[in-house]
């Protein structure tokens, strides 16, 4: 099998961390590169950057990012600190997408609208080793409006899925009058605390939703509690159980720990009104009192409620219809591709993200020569997913496309920054 040359374009979609990361990696490999964000850098990070990260800072970056924002005069953040999704992105995903290094290859404003073969359809010449011998051709629209083809002999697909938002309704599914009110809804981390503060106080907010998502919400929350004792929120979680969330014995991750606790603590706070193993029903929005009325159902029997907003912090899903016309094969559960959600599957079902490891080079393969799909979107409806994942995907697949198994540009810069301690000492 003809392995890509140094001269192969790669296509990165996406301008996330692991998007920019990835990017990073293949450059400093000698490909050619281009990145393609729908919106600006490290957008969907952006959107819930009031929100504090579980993971210290040392677990966010890779060896080769340092080295780079460091070159460009950067101080950056000290390994174990936390930071807010915002302090993320301006201490080190922005330096890193503006360096001299990356920002000429980085295109923002540019959605990628569909990505194909060229000449060849999706049922066509399968296994036989041909598809390779064309290349991706990518249908994309740029920041006027206008379209436009590219083509790529690789494509790596970084985009993430907090662009898709999952259904609150039993199932999977949308409840009655979801569809209609789609966009009364909020399905993202709401800025409770903060920009979004006034919206919510002193109103009664719907919160659905187990996981830590909605755990953020509701600690953020307790201070409009505070501020504002007619500030009322019912919560809904699939969940029996005595508490909401179910604390992991010793966490290593002292952010999550305070998360999880504080959360179950406000589920018997008085402003609370926790409804465990319930499921939304049905929605209606009455525009004269501009309030839901919620339908609840829970062991067969029916309740209504009355709020001013809805947060569906009920998960996200990747969007797959970007490579339709591509041979992916995906899991019948998941929807991540076909090998990497076989090896997470296989682990069972431990909820702690820091048990995640890479699970090598060969479970990133797609039917589909040269298309590989990393970061969160690899991990498809699976919520265990950590940036130091993604960072190992990215050394991995740099070792499919080179065909060099032992290629590890982390441990090149990780042993060049050791070199220069030394010598400084």
């Amino acid at each position: 099998m003809a392995l890509p040359s140094k001269k192969s374009k790669i296509i990165i979609i996406g301008a996330g961390p692991i998007g920019l990361e990835a990017a990073l990696y293949a450059l400093q490999a000698g490909y050619d590169v281009e990145v393609l964000e729908k919106g600006d850098i490290a957008d969907h990070i952006r959107q819930w950057g009031h929100v504090r990260l579980f993971s210290p800072f040392y677990m966010n970056h890779t060896s080769l990012g340092r080295q780079v924002v460091e070159s460009e005069g950067r101080q950056l953040p000290d390994n174990q600190a936390y930071l807010t999704g915002r302090e993320f992105v301006d201490t080190y995903l922005t330096p890193l997408a503006k360096s001299s290094l990356l920002e000429p290859h980085i295109r923002t404003q540019t959605e990628v609208l569909a990505v194909g073969r060229r000449h060849i359809l999706k049922n066509e010449h399968i296994g036989n080793g041909h598809r390779r011998k064309e290349p991706f051709k990518l249908l994309i629209k740029k920041a006027n409006g206008e379209e436009e083809y590219l083509h790529a002999d690789i494509v790596i697909d970084c985009t993430g899925s907090y662009s898709q938002p999952n259904w609150l309704g039993d199932g999977g599914i949308p409840a009655i009058g979801e569809l209609e009110n789609r966009k009364r809804i909020q399905y993202w981390l709401v800025d409770i605390a903060g920009a979004s503060r006034n919206q919510y106080l002193g109103k009664t907010t719907l919160l659905v939703g187990g996981g830590h998502s909605a755990a953020n919400t509701i600690v953020a929350f307790h201070s409009l509690f505070q501020e504002e004792p007619s500030t009322r929120l019912i919560w809904v979680t699939r969940q029996e159980g005595t508490a909401p969330l179910t604390p992991i014995p010793e966490d290593p991750l002292i952010e999550r720990d305070r998360v999880v606790r504080e959360a179950n603590a406000l589920s018997q706070h008085p402003n609370v009104n926790w409804l465990k193993g319930t499921f939304v029903e049905a929605i209606q929005f009455d525009e004269t009192r501009q309030q839901f009325r919620v339908s609840l159902r829970k062991s067969g029997s029916l309740q209504t409620v009355t709020v001013d907003h809805i947060i569906a912090n009920v998960g996200y899903s990747p969007d797959n219809r970007l490579y339709q016309e591509l041979q992916v094969h995906e899991c019948y559960a998941s929807r991540a591709p076909m090998k990497l959600a076989a090896a997470l599957l296989s682990e069972g079902s431990s909820t702690d993200c820091l048990t995640q490891s890479s699970k090598g080079a060969e479970v990133l393969k797609n039917p589909e020569p040269n298309f590989y799909v990393l970061g969160m979107k690899s991990y498809g409806k699976n919520t265990n997913f950590l940036m130091r994942v993604g960072h190992e995907q990215i050394r991995d697949v740099f070792q499919l496309i080179t065909g060099d198994d032992k290629l590890d540009l982390y441990e090149k810069a990780e042993e060049s920054e050791k070199a220069k301690v030394k010598a400084k000492a």
